[in-house]
């Protein structure tokens, strides 16, 4: 009898300590409200993209709630998000980033649905490669120096992926060039760029433009059969020991994941956003 009251009051704690943890840095006494209003934000469809582009991030450290206000997953929240039945929204909070998911109003623009699900399967792909080995591989930049997968061990790896003719890929160079620049005393990290793009392109278009990226060309294969990536620019970070840390869409995420800093705001800019993706596709460009 002693041994089963025993048995049932470790069962407890152990549920108990499991649902605090879900609940962790999350005050209870928080009302989880919205920073902006969900009604006023899904009744217009350019109003509501202009705050998912900029406001939202996907592959950002955050933690997921449920409509419910309760703790789930990553895995969860995506799941919900590719259904099209929820969009995702900043929750008001001065210590973490919190998502919460909102029901998506039947009287909605059905764009607001679609645009949800074709970003979140993309922002999940990204967010399952997190951990993985980084694919095998073998080749050389245009300085003519040697990688491979031992070139990965000991070292923090940043890695572009990009082609010429994508515009918000080259937008960005002058961002990553910043990044190279404050690093430049260290050994530990390396920044290379894997191009789709052949030799002869790259070295004229080199010769104009300057990128502090080690730069390797004609990767298509291990960018779109090994690393099953379709959209441009992508940002992998690969850590010490060749794993995939992290993987980013803009050179604004990675920086803010990098250095903790404030992402370029182009909001601020008054640079509009760019037009939402096509449905079913996760390419921002292709070659």
């Amino acid at each position: 009898m002693k041994n089963y009251l025993c048995l049932l009051i470790l069962v407890v704690i152990g549920i108990t300590s499991c649902k605090e943890k879900s609940n962790e840095n999350l005050d209870s006494k928080e009302k989880f409200e919205p920073i902006v209003n969900v009604n006023d934000l899904t009744s217009d469809h350019n109003k509501w993209y202009t705050y998912y582009y900029y406001d939202i991030t996907l592959s950002a450290d955050f933690k997921p709630l449920n409509e419910q206000s309760e703790v789930i997953t990553k895995d969860e929240f995506f799941n919900e998000l590719i259904t099209g039945k929820y969009i995702p929204v900043e929750i008001k909070s001065d210590s973490l980033k919190i998502y919460k998911l909102y029901t998506i109003p039947p009287t909605a623009n059905t764009s607001i649905s679609n645009v949800v699900k074709s970003t979140a399967a993309s922002a999940y792909s990204l967010y399952k490669m997190e951990g993985m080995k980084f694919p095998d591989f073998e080749f050389s930049d245009l300085n003519g120096k040697h990688y491979n997968n031992d070139s990965l061990i000991g070292k923090k790896t940043i890695i572009k992926t990009w082609f010429i003719a994508c515009k918000p890929c080259v937008a960005e160079i002058p961002e990553l060039n910043e990044l190279v620049e404050n690093y430049s005393d260290k050994k530990n990290i390396q920044f290379i760029s894997l191009a789709l793009d052949k030799n002869e392109p790259l070295i004229k278009f080199l010769n104009k433009t300057e990128f502090k990226y080690e730069v390797v060309a004609e990767q298509k294969n291990l960018i779109q059969n090994k690393l099953n990536l379709r959209a441009y620019p992508t940002h992998l970070i690969v850590d010490k020991n060749g794993h995939i840390e992290k993987v980013l869409s803009t050179a604004s995420e990675l920086i803010t994941y990098l250095e903790d800093k404030q992402p370029v705001r182009q909001k601020e800019l008054n640079v509009p956003p760019p037009p939402p993706p096509p449905v079913e596709k996760s390419d921002k460009n292709n070659a």
